[in-house]
């Protein structure tokens, strides 16, 4: 999804995000986003070419002071060399969902997430360590979730959402919660809410979380590409 980054330009991102390009010979060749909300940053590239890769990535890297988090294409991994040293590799791959396929007998509804809870949400993102949630993530599109006397067990959201294309995160379940259609019910009613408006629904998830990868599937997505997720520090 090379526009993926292309999210960083959209409100309230862009408060937080820087975004560069690479331009030769007059024209625009690539683009990188540095997104600040996390605790490190998150450095993302659109399609680009190997050398305008490196270029971004210097920047990039001059741009932050120590650690950072990045996606890349397995391959790509050795453009970071001259810059920067893993300290942290995840295998991933993203899936895109084409169409989104209804669930039959989804006996579970979930709600979405009103502003007056919010609180409840990031405290409960907060005690299953939801690495990519900061309550800026609840600014860019809706979450939904399911409640159990009052209190969220499953919930799912957005990274980002452009008129284009919609990324889907932080979706958890509650361990004891498991395995009930919870999940389920979020995912397909957040997914379903954004594509009603014709955007491509997308997310990552890693390649050994097979629950979760085989409750993708039902709803309509299919593996797109792999990516590495890692925690990079700047030499």
């Amino acid at each position: 999804m090379s526009s993926l980054p292309l999210g960083d330009l959209y409100s309230p991102l862009r408060e937080v995000s820087e975004v560069y390009c690479a331009v030769e010979d007059g024209a625009v060749t690539g683009v990188c986003s540095i997104y600040h909300a996390y605790s490190a940053p998150s450095v993302v590239f659109g399609a680009v070419s190997s050398e305008a890769k490196r270029a971004l990535i210097r920047k990039a890297t001059s741009r932050v002071l120590k650690n950072f988090i990045s996606l890349c294409r397995p391959d790509e991994i050795g453009l970071f060399n001259e810059c920067s040293t893993v300290l942290q590799r995840r295998d991933e791959q993203q899936m895109v969902a084409n169409p989104l396929k209804p669930v039959v007998n989804l006996l579970v509804k979930a709600t979405r997430v009103r502003k007056s809870e919010l609180e409840m949400l990031n405290k409960f993102y907060a005690e299953h360590d939801a690495e990519a949630w900061t309550p800026i993530q609840f600014k860019t599109g809706p979450y939904y979730c399911v409640k159990s006397q009052g209190t969220i067990v499953s919930a799912a959201g957005v990274h980002l959402v452009t008129p284009q294309i919609a990324q889907l995160g932080n979706i958890v379940t509650d361990e004891e919660w498991r395995g009930q259609g919870f999940g389920t019910a979020c995912t397909f009613a957040l997914a379903s809410r954004l594509a009603s408006k014709g955007r491509i629904i997308s997310l990552f998830v890693r390649r050994n979380n097979n629950p979760a990868i085989h409750m993708y599937r039902k709803l309509g997505f299919s593996k797109t590409r792999d990516i590495a997720f890692l925690v990079m520090q700047k030499k």
